[in-house]
Protein backbone atom coordinates (compact mmCIF):
# COMPACT_ATOMS: atom_id res chain seq x y z
CA UNK A 1 0.00 0.00 0.00
CA UNK A 2 1.30 3.43 -0.76
CA UNK A 3 1.54 5.99 1.41
CA UNK A 4 0.27 10.20 0.99
CA UNK A 5 -0.05 12.99 3.08
CA UNK A 6 -1.93 11.47 5.63
CA UNK A 7 -0.64 7.83 6.13
CA UNK A 8 2.25 5.86 6.03
CA UNK A 9 2.88 2.86 3.52
CA UNK A 10 0.89 0.53 5.55
CA UNK A 11 -1.91 2.91 5.21
CA UNK A 12 -1.78 4.22 9.16
CA UNK A 13 -2.59 7.52 9.32
CA UNK A 14 0.45 10.20 10.10
CA UNK A 15 0.17 11.48 13.61
CA UNK A 16 1.48 13.29 16.63
CA UNK A 17 1.19 10.25 19.34
CA UNK A 18 4.76 8.59 17.35
CA UNK A 19 1.99 5.52 16.81
CA UNK A 20 2.67 2.91 13.81
CA UNK A 21 0.20 0.02 14.55
CA UNK A 22 -3.66 1.34 13.57
CA UNK A 23 -5.34 -0.59 16.33
CA UNK A 24 -3.01 1.27 18.73
CA UNK A 25 -3.83 4.25 17.25
CA UNK A 26 -7.56 4.26 16.86
CA UNK A 27 -7.86 3.56 20.72
CA UNK A 28 -5.54 6.32 21.44
CA UNK A 29 -7.39 8.60 18.54
CA UNK A 30 -10.52 7.51 20.18
CA UNK A 31 -9.81 8.43 24.26
CA UNK A 32 -8.35 11.86 23.20
CA UNK A 33 -10.76 12.81 21.17
CA UNK A 34 -13.77 12.41 23.57
CA UNK A 35 -12.54 14.34 25.91
CA UNK A 36 -11.72 17.28 23.96
CA UNK A 37 -15.09 16.92 22.85
CA UNK A 38 -16.46 16.96 26.45
CA UNK A 39 -15.16 19.91 26.87
CA UNK A 40 -17.33 21.70 23.85
CA UNK A 41 -20.44 20.00 24.91
CA UNK A 42 -19.92 21.07 28.92
CA UNK A 43 -18.82 24.69 28.06
CA UNK A 44 -15.57 24.40 29.24
CA UNK A 45 -14.04 25.79 25.70
CA UNK A 46 -16.16 28.22 23.56
CA UNK A 47 -15.66 27.52 19.50
CA UNK A 48 -16.58 31.76 19.34
CA UNK A 49 -17.46 30.94 16.07
CA UNK A 50 -20.95 32.13 13.83
CA UNK A 51 -22.79 30.00 11.27
CA UNK A 52 -23.42 26.51 10.42
CA UNK A 53 -20.86 25.78 8.12
CA UNK A 54 -17.18 24.65 7.32
CA UNK A 55 -15.52 27.35 9.11
CA UNK A 56 -17.38 25.77 12.73
CA UNK A 57 -17.04 22.26 11.33
CA UNK A 58 -13.26 22.83 10.99
CA UNK A 59 -12.72 24.19 14.35
CA UNK A 60 -14.58 21.67 16.14
CA UNK A 61 -12.48 19.21 14.44
CA UNK A 62 -9.84 20.77 14.88
CA UNK A 63 -10.65 20.90 18.40
CA UNK A 64 -11.10 17.15 18.97
CA UNK A 65 -7.62 16.01 17.16
CA UNK A 66 -5.40 18.46 17.88
CA UNK A 67 -3.18 16.10 20.13
CA UNK A 68 -3.42 13.55 17.33
CA UNK A 69 -2.89 15.41 13.79
CA UNK A 70 -1.05 18.04 13.17
CA UNK A 71 -3.71 18.24 10.10
CA UNK A 72 -6.79 18.63 12.58
CA UNK A 73 -9.16 21.21 11.08
CA UNK A 74 -7.74 21.34 7.56
CA UNK A 75 -9.64 20.67 4.90
CA UNK A 76 -8.13 17.20 2.82
CA UNK A 77 -6.38 17.14 -0.36
CA UNK A 78 -6.92 13.75 -1.14
CA UNK A 79 -9.74 11.57 -2.17
CA UNK A 80 -11.66 9.29 0.30
CA UNK A 81 -13.71 6.59 0.54
CA UNK A 82 -14.06 3.59 2.76
CA UNK A 83 -14.67 0.17 2.98
CA UNK A 84 -17.69 -1.12 5.37
CA UNK A 85 -18.10 -4.46 7.26
CA UNK A 86 -20.50 -5.25 5.08
CA UNK A 87 -18.83 -5.35 1.98
CA UNK A 88 -19.51 -2.12 0.49
CA UNK A 89 -17.55 0.92 -0.12
CA UNK A 90 -18.34 4.69 1.08
CA UNK A 91 -17.25 7.08 -1.75
CA UNK A 92 -17.06 11.17 -0.39
CA UNK A 93 -16.95 14.21 -2.05
CA UNK A 94 -13.72 14.89 -4.31
CA UNK A 95 -11.43 17.31 -2.34
CA UNK A 96 -11.97 20.00 -4.84
CA UNK A 97 -15.70 19.93 -4.24
CA UNK A 98 -15.28 20.25 -0.37
CA UNK A 99 -15.66 23.92 -0.11
CA UNK A 100 -17.82 24.58 -3.13
CA UNK A 101 -20.51 21.64 -1.02
CA UNK A 102 -20.04 22.72 1.85
CA UNK A 103 -21.04 26.75 0.99
CA UNK A 104 -24.39 25.41 -0.61
CA UNK A 105 -25.10 23.39 2.50
CA UNK A 106 -24.19 26.21 4.50
CA UNK A 107 -27.40 28.09 3.26
CA UNK A 108 -29.12 25.09 4.46
CA UNK A 109 -28.21 25.89 7.68
CA UNK A 110 -28.24 29.32 7.59
CA UNK A 111 -32.21 28.55 6.43
CA UNK A 112 -32.92 26.15 9.15
CA UNK A 113 -31.86 28.58 12.39
CA UNK A 114 -33.26 31.41 10.40
CA UNK A 115 -36.89 28.88 10.60
CA UNK A 116 -39.17 28.77 13.95
CA UNK A 117 -42.29 26.94 14.20
CA UNK A 118 -41.27 24.05 12.83
CA UNK A 119 -43.53 20.65 13.21
CA UNK A 120 -41.47 17.94 15.19
CA UNK A 121 -41.18 15.66 12.39
CA UNK A 122 -40.03 17.92 9.42
CA UNK A 123 -37.86 19.39 11.99
CA UNK A 124 -35.56 16.35 12.51
CA UNK A 125 -36.01 15.34 8.35
CA UNK A 126 -34.39 18.55 8.41
CA UNK A 127 -31.41 17.54 10.62
CA UNK A 128 -31.21 14.21 9.45
CA UNK A 129 -30.64 15.77 5.47
CA UNK A 130 -28.31 18.45 7.07
CA UNK A 131 -26.23 15.35 8.19
CA UNK A 132 -26.01 13.15 5.51
CA UNK A 133 -24.73 16.14 2.98
CA UNK A 134 -22.19 16.68 5.58
CA UNK A 135 -21.29 13.35 5.85
CA UNK A 136 -21.07 12.93 2.06
CA UNK A 137 -18.75 16.07 1.88
CA UNK A 138 -16.66 14.67 4.51
CA UNK A 139 -14.24 17.34 4.84
CA UNK A 140 -11.28 15.72 6.75
CA UNK A 141 -9.06 12.33 6.32
CA UNK A 142 -10.40 11.29 9.74
CA UNK A 143 -12.97 12.39 12.33
CA UNK A 144 -15.55 13.58 10.32
CA UNK A 145 -18.63 11.60 11.72
CA UNK A 146 -17.32 12.82 15.70
CA UNK A 147 -16.73 16.16 14.63
CA UNK A 148 -19.80 16.04 12.70
CA UNK A 149 -21.89 15.37 16.17
CA UNK A 150 -20.60 18.04 17.90
CA UNK A 151 -21.83 19.96 15.41
CA UNK A 152 -24.88 18.38 14.92
CA UNK A 153 -25.58 18.87 18.45
CA UNK A 154 -25.11 22.63 18.55
CA UNK A 155 -27.13 23.06 15.17
CA UNK A 156 -30.27 21.17 16.39
CA UNK A 157 -30.27 23.03 19.92
CA UNK A 158 -30.99 26.18 17.73
CA UNK A 159 -33.98 24.49 17.04
CA UNK A 160 -35.32 23.41 20.11
CA UNK A 161 -33.77 19.79 20.20
CA UNK A 162 -31.21 17.99 22.15
CA UNK A 163 -29.69 14.62 19.94
CA UNK A 164 -28.90 11.78 22.54
CA UNK A 165 -26.26 9.65 20.68
CA UNK A 166 -26.32 7.06 23.87
CA UNK A 167 -29.68 6.40 22.13
CA UNK A 168 -28.08 4.31 19.10
CA UNK A 169 -25.11 2.20 18.79
CA UNK A 170 -21.76 2.78 16.84
CA UNK A 171 -23.10 -0.12 14.12
CA UNK A 172 -26.10 1.96 13.93
CA UNK A 173 -25.07 4.82 13.35
CA UNK A 174 -22.02 3.81 10.92
CA UNK A 175 -24.19 1.68 8.78
CA UNK A 176 -26.98 4.08 8.72
CA UNK A 177 -24.48 7.07 7.46
CA UNK A 178 -22.59 4.50 4.92
CA UNK A 179 -25.72 3.97 3.00
CA UNK A 180 -26.79 7.02 3.17
CA UNK A 181 -24.41 9.01 0.76
CA UNK A 182 -22.50 7.38 -2.09
CA UNK A 183 -22.28 3.97 -2.04
CA UNK A 184 -22.09 0.50 -3.77
CA UNK A 185 -19.97 -2.33 -4.32
CA UNK A 186 -16.55 -3.25 -6.57
CA UNK A 187 -16.43 -5.44 -9.39
CA UNK A 188 -13.87 -7.95 -9.21
CA UNK A 189 -11.23 -5.07 -7.18
CA UNK A 190 -11.58 -2.20 -9.99
CA UNK A 191 -15.21 -1.09 -11.16
CA UNK A 192 -17.10 0.76 -9.08
CA UNK A 193 -21.34 -0.24 -8.99
CA UNK A 194 -23.06 2.53 -7.63
CA UNK A 195 -26.15 1.59 -5.04
CA UNK A 196 -28.70 4.34 -4.80
CA UNK A 197 -28.63 6.51 -1.27
CA UNK A 198 -30.80 5.34 1.40
CA UNK A 199 -31.61 8.32 3.75
CA UNK A 200 -34.13 6.47 5.70
CA UNK A 201 -31.86 5.11 8.46
CA UNK A 202 -30.86 8.17 9.05
CA UNK A 203 -33.82 9.88 9.32
CA UNK A 204 -35.53 7.29 11.44
CA UNK A 205 -31.95 7.37 14.00
CA UNK A 206 -32.27 11.43 14.40
CA UNK A 207 -36.35 10.85 14.95
CA UNK A 208 -35.68 8.45 17.88
CA UNK A 209 -32.38 10.18 19.77
CA UNK A 210 -34.38 13.72 19.41
CA UNK A 211 -35.95 15.13 22.24
CA UNK A 212 -37.22 18.78 23.09
CA UNK A 213 -34.97 21.09 24.84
Amino acid sequence: MAGNAYTDERGVFKNLLGVTDAATLQKAEYALAAIRSREILDGQVHLNVTGYGLHRQAVIHRHLFQDVYAWAGKVRTVPSSKRTEYGTVTRFADPGAIVRDWQVLEHTTAALVATHGLDWEPKCDALAAIFIEANRIHAFPEGNGRSLQVFMKALAAEQGVRLDYAKVSPREWNRASAVSGTHGRLFEGMHFIAAPPDPEPIRKIFTDMATPL
